[in-house]
């Protein structure tokens, strides 16, 4: 049964008319046809015919590599690979019409936020001087148009709007506000410091502001700062972040030279950043985090899941496939690394270095079953890794 979770005015700040919810909605589930029906047919073609034709050719037992070049000569899994490109790329134009004919007001009260009288809860650093890294520039990630950073006028916040609308429509389980990520760290972080009050909080590649969200409820009194390179991200972070009367301080910085003073933060998280982040960007950007926190603060980050810890080889096969069709190339390298040895060379003690597992929240919308929508613990989990200075 499709997700039929939809986004308000409470929610967002973009919002389509009855048209173009349609056409997105159609996007949407489109997505989830390609993960439910087409890749069980993937599936049963993997089943029934690669795995005899390779015992019967005697060859090694299938690893993720072999089986996709198995499964490349496959129409069931030919099908579901093009479509899964395809089924991405119409989330994104799908949302193109009500960017053409809402931005411009967003970006008028944007505007307003700037005007000497504005009395802003939070704040906005853009440093347009910021190298954006080579390993972002180098594609589209998530085939998003434009990425990140891309402004396509002076003052553009089209693709904040652009990420916020396509990321729900992309992950619709992640809630109407985009902060599901936030809230299975949350979770970790009380669970494994129950008594902890962080004075002092930083998201690492905070997008939109979404993952903050839940850490703003749980910690009212708490002053939250967001980090990252995509300044229409941020500038429409900024704005929805004002419109909620959530104080954050959003800041255009690259991960690994943050621009904060030393022993700053009380907590650093970060959510599903590091499988878009180079390999060789990863030791500067932990031992940043370790040189802007506090001692005693803890540096917690959540991300996509081991696929190679995962016993079915056709499962790894799907999620290696956001790799090669979803422009995610990261995602792979991200877990053959070693953490712990990264987080000691960063200056963390191995022993207050702590891999985990963070269950995914899931957003459960309103239905016969539940008469009010919930969060409910996913049958996945994060990858997560934290560490105490």
């Amino acid at each position: 049964m499709y997700n039929t979770t939809e986004q308000s005015l409470d929610d967002v700040l973009l919002q389509p008319t009855l048209d173009e919810r349609g056409r997105q909605a159609f996007a949407k589930h489109l997505r989830q046809f390609v993960f439910g029906p087409a890749r069980l047919n993937a599936a049963r073609a993997y089943q029934q015919r690669v795995v005899p034709a390779n015992a019967a050719a005697g060859g090694a037992p299938l690893d993720r590599r072999s089986a996709r070049q198995a499964l490349l000569q496959e129409p069931e899994y030919q099908f579901f690979s093009d479509l899964h490109r395809v089924s991405q790329e119409m989330i994104w134009n799908s949302v193109a019409d009500t960017l053409d004919r809402e931005v411009p007001q967003l970006k008028e009260d944007f505007r307003a936020l700037q005007a000497p009288a504005a009395k802003p809860r939070g704040s906005l650093t853009l440093d347009p001087q910021l190298q954006i890294p080579k390993y972002l520039l180098a594609m589209d990630t998530h085939c998003m148009p434009g990425s990140y950073h891309t402004e396509w006028s002076e003052g553009d916040l089209a693709n904040g709007a652009l990420y916020d609308r396509g990321a729900f429509l992309y992950a619709p389980s992640g809630g109407p506000r985009g902060d599901g990520a936030g809230r299975a760290s949350l979770a970790l972080y009380r669970r494994d410091h129950p008594q902890a009050t962080p004075a002092r909080i930083l998201d690492l590649g905070c997008a939109t502001g979404g993952p903050l969200l839940p850490w703003a409820e749980a910690f009212p009194q708490a002053e939250l700062h967001g980090v990252d390179v995509g300044a229409p991200l941020l500038r429409f972070g900024h704005l929805r972040a004002e419109k909620m009367g959530i104080p954050i301080h959003f800041r255009q910085a690259d991960a690994a030279a943050t621009g904060y003073p030393d022993n700053h933060f009380d907590l650093i998280v970060s959510h599903i950043t590091f499988h878009e982040t180079s390999a060789a960007a990863v030791p500067a950007i932990v031992k940043e985090a370790h040189r802007i926190l506090k001692p005693g603060g803890v540096f917690l980050f959540v991300d996509l899941p081991n696929v190679a810890a995962i016993p079915d080889v056709f499962q790894q096969v799907v999620f290696d496939g956001d790799a090669h069709y979803n422009n995610e190339h990261f995602w792979m390298r991200m877990h053959e690394l070693d953490w712990p040895a990264i987080y000691q060379r960063a200056g963390f003690a191995r022993e207050h270095i702590k891999p985990g597992f963070a269950p995914m929240q899931m957003y459960v919308p309103e239905g016969s079953a539940n008469p009010q929508p919930k969060w409910v613990s996913g049958m996945f989990g994060f990858f997560a890794v934290q560490a105490t200075k």
